[in-house]
């Protein structure tokens, strides 16, 4: 068998064992659904100035008659990524999508005793439902049949792209999307109670034995460490011990088609996360018990050891918190899916993500904000890749609240502010009364989208240390200030530029009053500033 080019080491993706960034955005779920679709979906990527191209790959259009495998799309996907010079990062949409089945082929569907459904209390109502809704399919992650169904189709696939001559289009590949179960906090069916009640495994054991901090071992404690039993008599009955019994057994899962897929074509795998806890979702069966959510990272990491990582769907505004969470046991970062947020782009990659994409690409508006930020950083992807290796990368970004934020990068003390909020105290100190109301900006999205987003008005910035007193700055809106504990810090130098076909472009050294607003306020710039240490 060949070698995949792609994998992953440390927390860098390496390509001909040099680190790349995948930066652009996941197409909406309906987009790789037809040829036409992709076409014109990469294209617009493509113009918007990303790199990679994340899309779906829907077992009911793959497999509509079981054995009978149709790549069409996949053929699509790769040959209009090569067209368009993209990578490509795949997404099996199994038998669990948002914690549902409606990617499972009708056969599979309409078979209730070889594939039986989940069954829940419905005493919890899960997020994007309502009363009266016709339901949907929830298949039990507990069924023999079913895993070995999904597998075999997720291996074909990985045998499909593993043999098509435009395999090294493809860098990365999602199992499964938003997996776990919503309405309760375990499935209640035939097959479920008796896994619940049977003995854990031997290997649980074993991860318990290992990982004194992890929540499941502290559940164990609680029950006085047993060495055998069923999981009610090792975790307790309450819906935490729930969750555990569901991650283990989705990762288990998961697993399974992991092994299956490396087997033939061994890219990078993950699984990406519907985030958990989150405001208003405070329990598991508000968002997905047993998917890859915070509280059970490590046990998804025990179950599932040939995934490369598991990945955060951020939409929510704590966008840092999160990414530090996953990044908190030294696995890599990977953003699959997030708001069209340029600073949670700077986030990410200031974290040493190896790449961030945002939901819904297609709608982004070509020259917005989140464009002009990609069109830069895929040009820098050598510099930014490097400097993430070495430390010498920092993201400032100033939330509504704050004043100011600080960070440590090159030996120095960065301070950032924003820069309309300093301009109307200086215009206040000279005794302007009526400040300038601030422009608003255009959206992020194209007239008619699916999902508006709206302009990131926070100031932001991505920071290389480029030398030892020169820092190349990406960013909008924030002015950044230089300390240094063993002397005074003077701006030496500023030019503003931009990379134009992967080189440095020089536009205008600003000095005097110019350096008042050094990064524009309404669109992404690019200056590199010198400074002076006395």
């Amino acid at each position: 068998m060949t070698t995949p080019r792609w994998r992953i080491a440390d927390t860098q993706l390496l390509f001909d064992d040099r680190p790349v960034l995948l930066l652009g955005g996941q197409l909406h779920n309906s987009t790789s659904s037809s040829i036409g679709g992709i076409a014109e979906g990469l294209r617009h990527v493509r113009e918007l100035g990303g790199n990679t191209v994340v899309a779906p790959v829907c077992w009911d259009l793959t497999e509509p008659v079981e054995g009978e495998f149709d790549f069409s799309l996949v053929e699509a996907l790769l040959t209009q990524a090569d067209a368009n010079d993209l990578r490509l990062v795949l997404l099996w949409f199994g038998a669990y999508k948002n914690a549902g089945s409606t990617y499972a082929p009708r056969w599979v569907r309409a078979d209730t005793q070889r594939f039986p459904r989940a069954r829940t209390s419905g005493q919890i109502r899960p997020a994007f439902t309502y009363e009266g809704q016709t339901p949907s399919p929830v298949l039990s992650v507990f069924s023999p049949e079913l895993r070995e169904a999904d597998a075999r189709a997720f291996e074909a696939l990985m045998s499909f792209v593993a043999g098509n001559e435009l395999r090294d289009r493809v860098a990365m590949v999602q199992i499964e999307n938003e997996i776990g179960l919503l309405a309760d906090s375990r499935d209640r069916s035939e097959l479920a109670a008796a896994a619940w009640g049977a003995d854990v495994p031997e290997a649980f054991l074993a991860f318990l034995d290992t990982a004194p901090a992890s929540i499941a071992a502290g559940l164990w404690r609680e029950a006085g460490a047993p060495r055998s039993g069923s999981w009610s008599e090792l975790l307790g009955d309450g819906w935490e011990a729930d969750e555990v019994f569901m991650a283990w057994a989705f990762a288990s899962y998961v697993e399974a088609l992991a092994v299956r897929g490396a087997a033939v074509w061994p890219v990078p795998f993950y699984v990406n996360a519907w985030l958990g806890p989150q405001p208003g979702q405070d329990r598991a069966g508000r968002y997905p018990s047993g998917g890859p959510a915070s509280r059970v990272l490590d046990v998804w990491r025990a179950a599932a050891p040939s995934l490369a990582t598991r990945s955060p769907d951020i939409y929510i505004d704590d966008a840092a918190g999160v990414m530090d969470a996953y990044v908190a046991d030294g696995s890599p970062l990977f953003v699959p899916e997030c708001r069209l947020r340029a600073g949670d782009a700077v986030l990410s990659i200031a974290r040493g993500a190896l790449g961030w994409s945002a939901f819904g690409i297609d709608d982004a508006r070509a020259g917005g904000q989140v464009s002009q930020l990609l069109e830069q950083l895929t040009q820098l992807e050598e510099l930014v890749t490097t400097a993430q290796r070495d430390g010498r990368l920092a993201g400032v970004v100033l939330e509504p609240a704050a004043d100011y934020a600080e960070v440590d990068l090159g030996g120095y003390r960065l301070v950032g502010r924003g820069t309309r909020a300093l301009f109307g105290r200086m215009l206040l100190d000279v005794g302007v009364a009526e400040l300038p109301a601030t422009p608003e900006l255009p959206a992020e999205t194209m007239d008619g989208a699916r999902i508006t987003s709206a302009h990131d008005t926070r100031p932001l910035a991505l920071v290389v240390a480029e030398d030892s007193d020169a820092f190349l700055v990406i960013g909008e809106g924030l002015t950044i200030d230089f300390f240094h504990d063993d002397g005074t810090v003077e701006i030496d130098s500023v030019v503003a530029g931009r990379f134009e076909a992967g080189e440095w472009m020089p536009r205008a050294v600003l000095n005097g009053d110019e350096r008042l607003v050094v990064l524009p306020t309404d669109g992404i710039g690019v200056v590199r500033i010198r400074v002076l240490r006395l």
